[in-house]
């Protein structure tokens, strides 16, 4: 038989060499008969490897030539188009083969669905290319959707498709975390491809069951079986009761998933399981049906019955009477649950009568209910008569519903071919745009009392939004064109019914526990879960449209969950919720960050965020609202014993942890804002005294916690913005957390504090600019804070060492080693990552925690600087002028310079004494002065700089927060005078340059306007902004933006508008007088340092008014 098999295939190579054109075409017939029953009836992989394909081409072009390849009708669709195939794949690269290969193409578009299916198939495991496009996508899809039993060779389909690993990732593993349409239908291709490796598997094939024990499927197995919507997990359910006879694995978690101390999520899909086992073991899987049916699992959950049901396709195919028969016994269960999984099974057409004595039986029962029944509920009693319409069978007595219309292009496509079922999509268009009209129209009454438009939206959700098979029959007709122009009637109907919804679901459920008409509120929540779930590009190519109906969704939703009282829609109304953030992610509308932060704004309760992590389909999501969770949780805890802080900022930072990486930018920005909140948060939580907070701190006291809430208010912010939230005021909490922070330097100084105030304003900011646990966390360590004492013993061992709440990690730049220039850097110094100054040992000291730290300055390439210089450009100016610092002199108000490295890699380094205080910034804040502690400061201050200019260097960066003041303690009356030291020499020369000084100090020549030949001048312009700062404790210069402060500079002649009020009050004007003269236009024409230091000594302004600071009249 194998031999006459082969000599007819061979027969194909030698129609050239047959001279009589009967015996040509009888060759032609006899070999192409053969091959299609090899390919198609016996499954043989390339029956025609070993011809020789020079021969086969030759004998093809004159196959071509005669128009056999054009008259193939008298063989079936599949058989014709899978024995072309093979011929074309055996060619060598010719225009024969591209001819036969157009002809295959041209099968598959129009054929019927077995045609399609069988060259898809061997396209699978062949030219992969060829499947890809969404009309391709759109055939595979309704040939999966096709009753059971249409096209037997589906499975062998899905199971190529998931088997190879570049189509599997396109097919199964990236759509099982897609849109609800695509999680149906690589469920469904899980169920084929298990029911094709169930068959081999009887046969002494293993291969396909191996398929199923590789890591790519197990785990999107694993995520559809425990998808949230019956219409994905059932069909995965069913896979493993047709593989457990074949793996005992899946046996094994079949029945353990029936014990009692699991949940109704297991129980539920291995009761589909289960059923589905009667396929393959019918007596063994039957049996323990019915024992199920009388265990105590099932009398805590009689859903159980529905579950089998939705089972039970698979098995009815190949056991009907074994089906029939625990049919009839799940039927007493009763219910509507039972009614709608019966009127599904019914739908997959398995033969005349199939469960009609159930159907009639379920019948009965819902006319009955209905009789008897109540009206209150109008959904309900609708439902029950639509449902037990679609059960008697009398379609002909009934207007079509539009699951019926799409049931019927279905079989068009299976009986007559793509182009004819795409036909029948207009008027399943036309009738689902009626349905529509039906629920927009006024309506008299209570709106939700209107039968017809439950009905209506019943029929839209089962027909438009539960499948995508209207979208894949409106695809049928197009060529396989990426560029083809989508069809937007589809996405208008999406956008009418979201905007009905919207209205109709837009206002929360206020009275607790009682939800009237509850059906049809019900049936409108799982509506809009199910077209959030299935809406997309897809869809509607309108990305912006789609965009805003998203938004929109998910901002009534969102609202519904906070404001919603506690009732029986809740968890529908959290699945619908998470859902739609889903989509936002999927789509890119939003981040990942988005969704937390507006998660933790919005969803108050543990049980609605347990809900949402479990309902949601998006890896991602559902691992960061689990940790999310966790903090919730643990916050909770610390708020109620007071204890546990802590562990809450650990909870914190692993939510940052769980966040995707390398996800986008947005979210790497919310990783590094948790990390940093956590750490201040920490520090504080951890600590027993106010001095430890102080300790713990490397700048000021709350330095990381304030960077900490700042950031995140600020991408809270802007994640409210990208939503479509209302916006708010700009976040100030991150002020408040610095204005608290200054009130404990304050107390640690023994100075007046008002920390309760203070406290209370940080709270209060937080509450508005922090989410959720977000916030309450924050708020419940600044309570700890509050109540903490001066001082008090360290706990031992220390629970977060000052070393875990050092400032901001080290900048990208700084080399792996931390080693630059013969110094390792310990910590930065200022604004951490994005700073210039470093705390640094000498390399050989780095061990000895007792040597030395110095101050290691980087230039800092500024937006000053960008202004006129490239980055190149400054360092090489910063390594001309850094030689100058040679000159230095030592001077007690001077920081000591040690080092210069212009060498350096990679960035030149200027090292100098590490002076520790507070700066004079800080201490104008703090506002423990008087006018002559003020006075005395810019003395030490003027002596410095006139140190440095009578050796020719300016400093170039005179400002409050480049001079430290040690032994500031004495400011308050305690220990030595206090002494301000210049600091930071990074912009330090003999030259002025662009990028020198800051915005509120910069002299007009700095920003380009008139004699820019002299640098020292600049210093005192800078020094008369400090003394307007040190006596009237407000900056000289203030605007809301650079350029507007640097237009104040270059528009004055010494006498701004603040200046003119000093000299306008006679107990101000030598004060005003001095200032002026350090702010002339012109360098030439402003006093040197050591003139100014000599009117501040004689000013009188300290004897005759001590009161610090001075008052400006306005």
């Amino acid at each position: 038989m194998r031999a006459a098999t082969r000599d007819r295939l061979e027969g194909l190579t030698v129609l050239h060499r047959l001279s009589a054109p009967e015996q040509r075409e009888a060759a032609w017939r006899q070999g192409m008969a053969t091959l299609a029953r090899a390919v198609v009836d016996e499954r043989r992989p390339v029956p025609l490897e070993g011809l020789d394909p020079n021969a086969l081409l030759e004998s093809m072009e004159l196959a071509v030539q005669g128009g056999y390849v054009e008259r193939l009708d008298w063989l079936s669709g599949p058989a014709a188009a899978a024995a072309l195939y093979e011929v074309a794949a055996a060619l060598p690269a010719s225009a024969t083969k591209r001819k036969l290969g157009r002809l295959v193409l041209q099968r598959l578009r129009r054929g019927d669905a077995a045609t399609f299916v069988a060259v898809a198939t061997q396209l699978a495991l062949g030219s992969q290319r060829a499947l890809g496009g969404r009309s391709v996508r759109a055939r595979v899809a309704l040939a999966l959707s096709l009753p059971i039993g249409s096209v037997a060779s589906a499975d062998a389909l899905a199971l190529a498709l998931i088997s190879r690993h570049e189509l599997s990732h396109d097919w199964l593993r990236t759509p099982a975390t897609g849109s609800l349409p695509s999680r149906r239908l690589a469920a469904r291709l899980l169920e084929r491809a298990a029911r094709e490796a169930a068959r081999r598997a009887v046969e002494g094939d293993d291969s396909g069951i191996r398929v199923f024990c590789t890591r790519p499927v197990r785990e999107a197995w694993d995520r559809l079986l425990a998808d949230r919507e019956t219409l994905v997990w059932r069909h995965v359910a069913s896979a493993r009761g047709l593989l457990a006879s074949s793996m005992p694995v899946f046996r094994e978690e079949m029945h353990r998933h029936l014990d009692p101390e699991f949940t109704i999520t297991e129980w539920r899909r291995a009761s589909a399981s289960l059923a589905a086992s009667i396929a393959v073991e019918p007596e063994k899987g039957l049996r323990a049906c019915r024992d199920l049916l009388e265990s105590v699992v099932f009398q805590q959950d009689h859903g159980i019955a529905a579950a089998m049901i939705a089972g039970l396709p698979r098995a009815a195919e190949s056991h009907p009477e074994a089906v029939e028969t625990l049919l009839d016994q799940l039927m007493r269960v009763g219910g509507l649950d039972m009614a709608e999984a019966l009127v599904d099974l019914r739908r997959e057409r398995l033969g005349r009568g199939f469960a009609d004595a159930a159907a009639e039986r379920a019948e009965a029962h819902l006319r009955k209910s209905v009789a008897q029944g109540d009206t209150e509920d109008v959904g309900r009693a609708a439902l029950m008569r639509a449902l037990a319409d679609e059960l008697s069978g009398a379609r002909a007595k009934r207007e079509p519903t539009l699951r019926d219309m799409i049931s019927d292009a279905l079989e068009t496509f299976a009986r007559d071919g793509a182009y004819e079922a795409a036909r029948e999509a207009e008027p399943i268009l036309e009738a689902a745009a009626a349905k529509v009209a039906l629920l927009e129209r006024p309506v008299r009454g209570n709106p939700e009392s209107d039968l017809a438009a439950f009905l209506a939206l019943r029929e839209l959700d089962s027909a438009l939004f539960e499948t995508s098979a209207l979208n894949d029959l409106l695809l049928l007709g197009e060529d396989n064109d990426p560029g083809a122009e989508h069809d937007h009637r589809l996405g208008d109907l999406f956008q009418r019914v979201t905007n009905w919804l919207v209205i109709r679901e837009g206002d929360p459920l206020g009275e607790e526990n009682h939800v009237p008409q509850f059906t049809t509120r019900l049936r409108q929540l799982r509506t809009m879960l199910h077209l959030v779930d299935a809406d997309g590009p897809h869809v509607d190519p309108r990305k912006d449209l789609v965009s805003q109906r998203r938004l929109l969704t998910q901002q009534v939703l969102l609202s519904r969950v906070q404001h919603d009282q506690k009732n029986s829609l809740r968890r529908t109304l959290c699945a619908a919720a998470a859902r739609t953030c889903d989509a936002l992610v999927r789509e890119d509308i939003a981040d990942v960050s988005d969704i937390v932060i507006a998660t933790a704004e919005h969803v108050p309760h543990l049980d609605d965020l347990k809900t949402m992590a479990e309902a949601s389909m998006v890896p991602e999501i559902k691992t960061v609202v689990r940790a999310y969770i966790k903090l919730r949780e643990a916050t909770r805890t610390a708020e109620r014993d007071g204890h546990g802080l802590v562990a809450a900022a650990d909870a914190l930072r692993a939510i940052g942890n769980e966040l995707p990486v390398a996800s986008s930018a947005r979210v790497e920005a919310l990783r590094q804002a948790l990390s940093l909140l956590a750490r201040g948060l920490r520090s504080v939580a951890a600590s027993s005294s106010l001095t430890e907070v102080s300790d713990r701190a490397a700048t000021t006291p709350l330095a990381p916690l304030e960077r900490g809430v700042a950031t995140l208010a600020q991408l809270a912010s802007g994640s409210r913005r990208r939503l479509g939230e209302t916006e708010r005021e700009s976040p100030t909490s991150g002020a408040s957390i610095w204005a608290m922070g200054l009130e404990v330097e304050r107390a640690l100084r023994g100075s007046v504090s008002e920390l309760d105030r203070a406290y209370a304003n940080a709270v209060a900011a937080v509450d508005k600019d922090l989410p959720g646990a977000f916030a309450q966390l924050t708020k419940a360590v600044l309570k700890h804070l509050r109540r903490l004492p001066l001082d008090a013993p360290r706990r031992a061992p220390s629970i977060a060492s000052p070393e875990l709440d050092a400032d901001a990690p080290l900048p990208a730049w700084a080399p792996p080693s931390r080693i630059l220039g013969g110094f390792y850097l310990i910590r930065a110094v200022g604004t951490g990552a994005v700073g210039s100054v470093f705390v640094a040992r000498r390399v050989e000291e780095r061990h000895d925690e007792s040597a030395p730290l110095f101050a290691l300055k980087v230039p800092d390439y500024s937006a000053a600087a960008a202004r006129t210089l490239s980055e190149e450009e400054f360092l090489r100016l910063f390594r001309e002028e850094a030689g100058a610092l040679l000159a230095l002199p030592e001077h007690p108000n001077i920081a000591r310079f040690v080092t210069f490295d212009a060498g350096a890699g990679p960035k030149p380094i200027l090292v100098m004494e590490l002076v520790e205080g507070p700066s004079l910034e800080r201490t104008l804040e703090m506002g423990d002065l008087s006018i002559r502690r003020a006075r005395d400061l810019l003395l030490g201050v003027g002596a410095g700089l006139d140190a440095m200019h009578q050796v020719g260097i300016a400093h170039l960066d005179v400002k409050p927060s480049n001079i430290i003041v040690c032994n500031a303690d004495a400011i308050t009356g305690v220990g030595n005078p206090p002494k301000p030291v210049l600091v930071d020499f990074g912009l330090a020369g003999r030259h002025l340059r662009p990028g020198c000084g800051t915005a509120n100090y910069g002299s007009p020549e700095i920003w380009g306007t008139g004699d820019t030949s002299q640098a020292i001048p600049a210093d005192v312009y800078a020094f008369g902004c400090l003394i307007f700062e040190a006596y009237t404790g407000k900056t000289l210069f203030d605007g809301t933006g650079e350029a507007a402060m640097i237009t104040q500079h270059v528009t004055h002649d010494g006498d701004p508008d603040a200046v003119r009020a000093l000299l306008a009050q006679a107990e101000t004007r030598e004060l005003g007088a001095l200032v002026a003269r350090c702010l002339r236009r012109d360098p030439n024409d402003r006093i040197t340092i050591r003139q100014g230091r000599q009117f501040l000594a004689n000013l009188r302004l300290g004897v005759e008014n001590a009161h610090w600071p001075v008052r400006i009249a306005s």
